[in-house]
């Protein structure tokens, strides 16, 4: 995955208001952890939210696709960057903050890998630290079944994507289909994104047994949530 789309992941996703969810992440922040100033992102993606949420905290990023970091490291080149699993990693600082959003953390797809991932991010946090999770939807949420399309046009670059959002036995399955246009051509290609659907039930065993007090915001920046956890 991601290794066709982080060339045009910036423009497919365009359509999402990353100040106005950066503004969310701040504000909770300070009203929680008021004198934080480390942060590690997550599933980092392209830094979009590294770029902004750097203005307040010194950030650092961190990705399982080696072409997304490459794209944040476009963006951020003075910004430390990591490459790993976020289920079992070990970074040689400790953070005020660390948090996954976007809903990335779906991407662990099992409850057994949620409470590894969990895990490992409560080992990344200073003691009083902040961990804050984006969820997906849970199994009862779900859109099962529904077709989704996204555009993004202008005169050198049109690009065009749709899925049906599957449920199977593990989860979800997003088969996403991309039509990608330009002067020279037209290019289409697949992936298929596997995410787990984790109840609220999950995520508060994953934090208990990670040793974090558990906080939840059901709307949070994009209507989908937000999981906070302390660590003593």
């Amino acid at each position: 995955m991601y290794v066709k789309l982080a060339e045009i992941y910036d423009a497919a996703h365009s359509f999402i208001d990353y100040r106005k969810s950066t503004a969310y992440l701040v504000g909770n922040i300070r009203s929680r952890a008021s004198s934080a100033q480390s942060l590690l992102e997550l599933a980092c993606g392209t830094g979009r939210y590294l770029e902004l949420l750097s203005a307040e905290f010194e950030v650092e990023g961190f990705d399982l696709s080696c072409e997304m970091l490459a794209k944040a490291k476009e963006r951020l080149p003075a910004v430390p960057l990591h490459h790993g699993d976020m289920t079992s990693f070990s970074l040689d600082r400790r953070y005020d903050v660390v948090c996954c959003l976007f809903r990335s953390i779906a991407y662990v797809r099992t409850t057994e890998n949620l409470a590894k991932a969990v895990q490992s991010m409560a080992n990344h946090l200073l003691p009083g630290g902040l961990l804050m999770i984006e969820p997906f939807f849970t199994p009862e949420t779900y859109w099962v079944n529904r077709v989704t399309l996204n555009e993004y046009k202008t005169d050198d670059l049109k690009i065009a994507w749709m899925y049906v959002s599957e449920k199977t036995a593990e989860g979800a399955c997003l088969r996403t289909h991309y039509l990608v246009g330009r002067p020279t051509g037209v290019v289409h290609f697949v992936e298929s994104h596997e995410l787990g659907l984790f109840s609220r039930d999950d995520f508060s065993r994953a934090f208990s047994a990670a040793g974090l007090s558990l906080e939840y915001d059901p709307v949070g920046p994009v209507g989908v949530g937000m999981y906070f956890g302390r660590k003593a």
